[in-house]
């Protein structure tokens, strides 16, 4: 079975943006909102739940536990002699899709974004996935039109460098997913509205494209609230590495909050559900 994280990662493979964005684009400074006009602030904590639901053919399997996820606009900090804001997301897996996959997860992103543009500046990560343990750092090197990534394999003593190599040609403004979910909380939502900007993770770099479906009711452990249905897609090839489609429900009100997300691909379906919001 494949691992659950691949499916709870897909909560960050969003991608909404005040203008359109082509890969040698970035959006002018001028037309970001005021940092008070935002709908959230330094300290927000957003834990989800998640569930796997099985595909058809393996209807005798019943939905189940997956894990839990959990996003922080951590604070405010210093890169490199600029301001900058720090995220922090964790992932762990956990109930019986742990037990059927024989995989426990537990890993962590940090990333430092730039506040009015939420451009990357660099996203350290700290992968543990079963035997797989790994510590992989991406630095965007933005004047040069470059990054540069650096992978070691702390499962084996002492770690080996298994990658270190330098990007060219990157945007000079690519937002990775966690910055993503903040920046589409700046949009102004509403029915059939669609966005395209620049995502990316690791090295790869994609363009994707949300549309606003419709307004609904969902249901959380926090309760029922309106939420605008967003889906996502790349524009060239899947969302995910295995194909698929990646919706998100966002609160119908000033906060914006994400309250919902859903994962299709080919095995399945995840479900995260906000079950408990800070700030």
């Amino acid at each position: 079975m494949r691992s659950p994280k691949r499916w709870i990662f897909g909560l960050c493979l969003l991608a909404i943006a005040q203008t359109d964005m082509s890969p040698q684009q970035t959006r002018p400074l001028e037309q970001v909102p005021a940092l008070s006009a935002t709908p959230y602030s330094l300290g927000e904590r957003l834990v989800y739940v998640v569930k796997w639901d099985p595909p058809w053919y393996l209807f005798f399997l019943p939905s189940m536990e997956a894990g839990e996820i959990d996003l922080q606009l951590a604070g405010e900090t210093e890169y490199k002699g600029q301001k900058a804001w720090k995220i922090i997301f964790r992932a762990h897996s956990s109930g019986m899709l742990v037990k059927m996959s024989g995989v426990k997860i537990d890993d962590e992103y940090i990333v430092i974004t730039e506040p009015e543009t939420f451009c990357s500046l660099n996203i350290s990560q700290r992968i543990r996935e079963g035997k797989r343990k790994r510590t992989i750092d991406v630095e965007y090197l933005r004047a040069a039109g470059q990054l540069h990534i650096r992978e070691m394999d702390e499962s084996v003593d002492p770690p080996r460098l298994k990658r270190d190599e330098v990007k060219n040609n990157i945007p000079s403004c690519v937002q990775d997913p966690f910055s993503a979910i903040y920046f589409l909380r700046l949009s102004d939502l509403r029915l059939k509205h669609e966005q395209t900007f620049v995502i990316g993770h690791d090295d790869r770099i994609k363009e994707i494209r949300t549309h606003v479906e419709k307004q609904e009711t969902v249901e959380t452990p926090m309760g029922k609230s309106a939420a605008w249905n967003i889906r996502t897609a790349a524009l060239m090839g899947g969302l995910f590495k295995e194909g698929g489609q990646f919706r998100i429900w966002l609160s119908a009100d000033q906060r914006k909050t994400p309250l919902q997300f859903e994962a299709k691909a080919s095995l399945g379906k995840v479900i995260g559900k906000l079950k408990s919001a800070q700030n």
